[in-house]
This record gives structure tokens, C-alpha cells and sequence, in this order.
């Protein structure tokens, strides 16, 4: 084990102020020995210290006790003796040097023992030691722009050999205009993302500074990204499959339909009965078999008797013509047991000589069809991490990473729909508490008499009807962990002052119990409701309300963060598409119809029209005009009529009338398509009139321009 000695000549002097000097003093002390840390004394006893960052610009007022760390609290070691726990001593802001007999005789900075302990480790072992231990990739690069360290899962991260990275220039390998950003500016670059065919890594890259704050180099911290190379590992399988199925179809000589739950035809190979459909079978395409039944085109129908018996069913099927033909459908169920489509191969019965060993082979290729079917259903679901570009989520993502790291309870707030939840499971993944329970309850959706039990748990025999074996509550069984207490504002009057009992004393008392027992417990409150009307109003306790809101965080609506949409948009239709084995895709005019959405129900709701979209399509390619019947636009009440307040020529008047309807259409409605549709004249029209008002404000601007 590496130890570490710190002597008289490698800690630094203790420079102290009175504690009831004024800003001034403390503000020339500390410019005179240039020091980050001063020491507060009473009467030459030592209380605690400040850091400089926390007193206030000249002409301020400070306030030295709220500001001070007392000395209690400050990790301390003896001089001239060996410490052998260093890694303890990597926390601490500041370390106290004590003499033998136990008297402060100086401190040392966090980067002192860093700068002293690589001093003494002449082999660079413990840096090494470091550098190997962190779970990220570390690449450190000197101020020459070259890689002069890095740990073993950065090499295993960008997929390199130590021979390809040492003393290389960083910029053969990572962003060169973010490396020269950070040397030039010295701040902190987060989550760039690097994306080649081979890799996919998310890169930090923060600045080496020296006390008078010049980079001297920067540290890269990489993670790596296996979910990009799954998902085009996924899109390739998918592609493959997909060519796979439709040449075995091609290549096979019964002839294949595939059927969706509704009885319509989806898909046929290239193989045809000749004379059993009375004409090109792929106009058939989309049509219902059980309506052609019904029209004496055939009969039995082998689509209606699967979808009715929901199992395989060989048949003989004639035409009216007389032709018969043996059909086999095959049903294939999705993992929920529901009929999600129907295989049918047929054939002439007249080819007698071979029925034998092609009925065994259509089998075989029906079970290997269903098998195929089900694999693509039944692939794992994109990511589901957070999907959004908005400034304003990264401003509540970069908060939730810092409040993620402590026990402090957090407060949702935002409309219905905007992924509260979604936030609530981000603090509990990016906290020390992932490994430990997240449970939710909706203090909405249970009743007022068992939700005091649910929380805290009753012991036996509590009451009528209660389990002999009595019951743990939520408290406890998220102990350690995290609890998500959605809809908090329902929560009756009656159980708010067990709960702020809870959140003071973190300890929980069963109903029926008279032994309180302590919980660890991290809470996580959401609601749509303003809590502050309903302490106004007296239907939410004060104390519990500020109890609650020690982290507020408020999620904005969709509405307010349209960047939001493509993105999430994309997201629940990928989601879509490898679910159904799909390949449907958003036209840009649909995009900006999307964007233009107020989204009452925000995120809820952009998820349903997604699905309700992919769901009602019949093509692969989703146009504005396919969603803008699928938005619940809001239509004024009352038709205004236009105010007329002087006496102008009327064709001038109806001119200018029609231009600010165009513009305002336009402006709404983001195409003439759609702009045409609601002010009832032709596309060719609107599209004519509006490049006539784009020219004539161009004409406009250009001869104010020239006066």
C-alpha cells in the first residue's frame, strides 16, 4: 500500500481573520496572500474556514457564520507520519495539519495532496492506479494538443491500441474544434457525441487550469454508446429478415397471402392459381376475403374460419367457375395471445402426384413463417431514454444530475402529460439509489381510507378485516431507495401531517402501531395542480408544501418547447416500427404541422397521434394531410366579423382583406394545401396570391432600403 507524508515544508500557513471583521479586512486578506481558503478565530481559538468564491464583491455585505465550515467537520492528519488512507483525503476541500500534540499547525489544498502524493510515487503507480479504476474512459492531453495518458476502458472504448493513442494528437481521434474551443476558452464541453461505423462514444471534455486559470491541458471523459451500435445492429437484422422473408416468398411455388385480424389482404408472393381470382390478384390488395366470399368469388373463405376458430384450418375452396383449390391458413398470435395475422398457402389440387410432400413442405414453411413473424415481434424496444433537443429540458436534465446525487425531496410540477414520471425514474437512475427499489403510488387513484395503510403499513390486527400477518407499507419497502408520490395534491388534509411527520423525523409509525421506525427514503412528489392556490385556499398544508418543495422542478409543456416534437415524434414511431415490423416514416410537412400543434395533452398526446397515424396510414410515408385530421384543433365559438372603421374604395378594402387572411392562414396552417382547405378556394389560388403578397412586401422592403 502506497502512503503519504506531508512535513512543515509541504503544508501551506493558516491565515486567519477575526470573526467580526468586516468585508474589507477579509476581502485584503485575502488579495494579499492570494490564498482560496481563510480562517476564522475567536479570541485565538480557530472556528472554522471560508472559502473566498463565497464572500461577496466589495461594498457587499457577507455574512462570515453562514458562510464558514466549522473546523469539527474538516478531516485532519498528523505531520511528519505516514497516512496510508490518502484516497480519504481526495474529498476534502481543505485537510487540517495537526502537530503531536494535536495543535493546527497549517492545511493543505485538495490538488497540494494530489501534486504531493504523485511527487512521492515516483513510479506514477497511483496515478495509474486511478486512471485504471474509474469505469469511464480518461484520456488526459498535454498542452501540445497529445495524448500523454489514459486508462485501459478509453482504449477499450474508441477501440484502440495503446500504440495507436500514446503521444498522439488528440484531434486524430476526438473533435478538433472542441479541443481547440477548450484550450481557447477554458470551459467545460459535455455530451458530444461521436458516431463512426465502428464507434459511438459520449465525450466530456474539461480544462486543465493553473491557479492563474491558464489551460494546461485537458482531460477527456468518454462513455461508451452500445445502444447505437445495437440499434443498427437491429436495423440491419431487420433489413436482412425482411429481404430474407420476401425472397423465400418469391422463391416458393404455393401461392402465399397474408391477411391482416380484419380479413384484408396485406401482401401475396409471385406465385398465382391461374384462373381463381378472375383477374390480377395484386388489385386485391387491401380488399376484404370475406366480403369476396360474401360476392360468390369463392367459397368457404379459409380467412373468415381462422379468424373464427383461431387455429389452423385446411380447406378446399371453390371458385364459381369450378376450379378448387386446397387453402391452409395458418393464424399467428403476438405475444399478448391476440390474432395479429393470418398466413394462407394454396394450391391446385390438381397437381395430385406431388400433394403429399408439398403439403409436409407448406408446413414447414407456415412454422417457419410464424417463427420469423414472432422474432421481429418480439425484439427489444428502443431505448427509453430521455428524447429531447429543447434548451429547457438540458437545463432540468443537467439539475436533475445534480439533485440525483443527494437525498433531497424533489417536487414536479407541470400539466398532465408532460412526463413527470419519466423525470421521477431519471433522479432514481442517476443517483447512488439505482440499485435500491423506485416504487410509485397515485395518492389520486386510492381511497381516502386505505391510503394511510398503503404508505405506512399497518401492524396485525390493526382493524376489521386487516391481514393477520399485518403489512409493510410503501415507505419501507422503498427504503434506500426512491418513492415517486404522483398526484400529491389529491392527498387528503388527514394524511398530510403523518406524511410531514415522515419527511421531518424519517421515520414511519403503522397504523395500529405505537413503535416508530426509522425509513431512508429519497421523495419525489408530482403534481398538475398549483399547490400554492390550494395553501391559499386551505386545501394544502403550508408546512407540508415548503416541506415538499425543497428541489422544485418545473417540466414546461410541450407547447413551449416545440424542438422537442421531431425528435420524440421519431422516437414513438421507431418504437412503432420494430413493434409491427413496419417501415412508416414522417413527411417534413407533417413535421412542421406537428410542431405547430398547441399539444393540450403534450407529450401523452403526441404518443396517441403518433400511434393513432401509423395505426390509420395506408402508405409508408405520413403526410400533413394524414395528421391534420388526427389533431383536435380548437375552433373559435363565435365567427367575428372584420371591424371596418373607415370609408376606403371597396375592391381595396376586400384586397387587403384577403391578403391578411392568406398571411394568417399561412402563418396557422404551414402549407397552401392546408391554408387552401380552410378558406375553402383552390390550392393553385392560395399558392398564386401569396407568392403576389411574398413579392409585393419584398418590393416594399427593397424601397424603404433605398430611402
Amino acid at each position: 500500500m502506497i502512503s503519504v507524508i506531508f512535513t512543515k515544508g509541504n503544508i501551506r500557513p493558516i491565515h486567519t481573520v477575526d470573526s467580526d471583521a468586516t468585508d474589507a479586512e477579509v476581502i485584503n486578506v485575502l488579495q494579499r496572500h492570494k490564498e482560496r481558503f481563510l480562517f476564522i478565530r475567536d479570541d485565538k481559538e480557530l472556528l472554522g474556514y471560508i472559502r473566498a468564491k463565497d464572500i461577496k464583491e466589495e461594498g457587499a455585505s457577507s455574512d462570515l457564520f453562514a458562510a464558514m465550515i466549522p473546523l469539527d467537520s474538516v478531516y485532519s492528519v498528523t505531520g511528519d507520519q505516514e497516512v496510508p488512507d490518502w484516497f480519504q483525503l481526495m474529498g476534502e476541500d481543505v485537510v487540517l495539519i495537526r502537530d503531536n500534540a494535536g495543535k493546527t499547525c497549517g492545511y493543505l489544498r485538495r490538488d497540494d495532496i494530489l501534486l504531493e502524493l504523485l511527487r512521492q510515487d515516483e513510479s506514477n503507480h497511483v496515478f495509474r492506479t486511478i486512471l485504471s479504476s474509474i469505469p469511464m474512459g480518461i484520456f488526459v492531453v498535454n498542452q501540445k494538443g497529445e495524448i500523454i495518458h489514459y486508462n485501459d476502458a478509453g482504449l477499450r472504448m474508441i477501440k484502440r491500441e495503446k500504440g495507436e493513442v500514446k503521444n498522439r494528437q488528440a484531434g486524430d481521434i476526438f473533435e478538433t474544434e472542441t479541443i481547440e474551443r477548450v484550450f481557447s476558452t477554458g470551459e467545460t464541453v459535455l455530451n458530444q457525441l461521436h458516431v463512426t461505423p465502428s464507434v459511438g462514444i459520449l465525450a466530456d471534455y474539461s480544462p486543465i487550469l493553473d491557479e492563474d486559470q491558464e489551460v494546461k491541458g485537458l482531460i477527456i471523459v468518454v462513455q461508451d454508446l452500445p445502444m447505437l451500435e445495437q440499434m443498427a445492429m437491429e436495423l440491419d437484422t431487420v433489413k436482412n429478415l425482411n429481404k430474407d422473408l420476401r425472397a423465400i416468398l418469391s422463391t416458393v411455388y404455393d401461392e402465399i397471402l397474408v391477411v391482416n385480424p380484419e380479413g384484408e389482404l396485406l401482401r401475396v408472393n409471385e406465385s398465382r392459381i391461374s384462373g381463381f381470382w378472375e383477374g390480377d390478384l395484386n388489385r386485391l390488395i387491401g380488399k376484404n376475403l370475406v366480403e369476396l366470399e360474401k360476392q360468390g368469388l369463392f367459397k368457404p373463405s379459409v380467412a373468415r374460419m381462422v379468424l373464427e376458430r383461431k387455429r389452423k384450418v385446411s380447406v378446399v375452396q371453390e371458385t364459381r367457375r369450378g376450379r378448387k383449390v386446397l387453402a391452409v391458413g395458418n393464424p399467428v398470435f403476438d405475444e399478448n395471445g391476440e390474432l395479429d395475422r393470418i398466413v394462407i398457402a394454396s394450391r391446385d389440387i390438381t397437381e395430385t402426384s406431388q400433394l403429399r410432400n408439398e403439403l409436409k413442405e407448406m408446413k414447414r414453411l407456415s412454422e417457419q413463417y410464424k417463427k420469423e413473424l414472432n422474432h421481429l415481434k418480439t425484439k427489444e424496444s428502443l431505448s427509453r431514454n430521455m428524447i429531447y433537443c429543447s434548451p429547457k429540458i438540458e437545463r432540468i436534465m443537467r439539475d436533475i444530475e445534480k439533485v440525483a446525487q443527494y437525498s433531497s425531496t424533489v417536487l414536479l410540477t407541470g400539466e398532465s402529460g408532460v412526463g413527470k414520471e419519466v423525470f421521477a425514474k431519471a433522479i432514481h437512475r442517476l443517483g447512488p439509489r439505482s440499485q435500491k427499489p423506485f416504487l410509485k403510488i397515485n395518492c389520486g387513484a386510492i381511497p381516502e381510507n386505505l391510503l394511510e395503510s398503503e404508505l405506512f403499513g399497518y401492524e396485525k390486527g390493526a382493524f376489521t378485516g386487516a391481514d393477520p400477518k399485518g403489512k409493510t407499507g410503501y415507505f419501507r419497502q422503498a427504503d434506500q431507495g426512491v418513492l415517486f408520490l404522483d398526484e400529491i395534491g389529491e392527498l387528503p388534509l388527514s394524511l398530510q401531517v403523518k406524511l410531514l411527520r415522515v419527511l421531518q423525523e424519517r421515520e414511519v409509525t403503522p397504523v395500529g402501531g405505537i413503535r416508530s421506525i426509522p425509513v431512508d427514503v429519497q421523495i419525489v412528489a408530482a403534481t398538475n395542480r398549483n399547490l400554492e392556490q390550494m395553501v391559499e385556499e386551505g386545501d394544502f398544508r403550508e408546512d407540508l408544501f415548503y416541506r415538499l418543495s425543497v428541489i422544485p422542478l418545473h417540466v414546461p409543456p410541450l407547447r413551449e418547447r416545440p424542438e422537442d416534437v421531431p425528435p420524440l415524434a421519431y422516437h414513438f414511431l421507431q418504437n412503432w416500427n420494430q413493434q409491427y415490423e413496419c417501415h412508416i416514416q414522417l413527411a417534413p410537412d407533417a413535421l412542421n404541422l406537428l410542431e405547430a400543434y398547441p399539444w393540450p395533452g403534450n407529450v401523452r398526446e403526441l404518443q396517441n397521434v403518433i400511434e393513432r397515424a401509423a395505426v390509420t396510414t395506408d402508405k409508408e410515408m405520413i403526410a400533413a394531410d394524414h395528421i391534420f385530421h388526427l389533431l383536435q384543433w380548437k375552433k373559435p365559438s363565435v365567427k367575428r366579423k372584420p371591424m371596418i372603421t373607415n370609408v376606403m374604395p371597396l375592391q381595396e378594402t376586400l384586397n387587403e382583406v384577403e391578403e391578411q387572411l392568406i398571411l394568417l392562414a399561412m402563418e396557422r396552417y404551414k402549407t397552401t394545401t392546408r391554408a387552401a382547405k380552410m378558406l375553402g378556394v383552390s390550392q393553385s389560388s392560395v399558392s398564386r396570391k401569396y407568392q403576389k403578397i411574398l413579392q409585393k412586401e419584398a418590393a416594399r422592403k427593397e424601397e424603404g432600403a433605398r430611402f
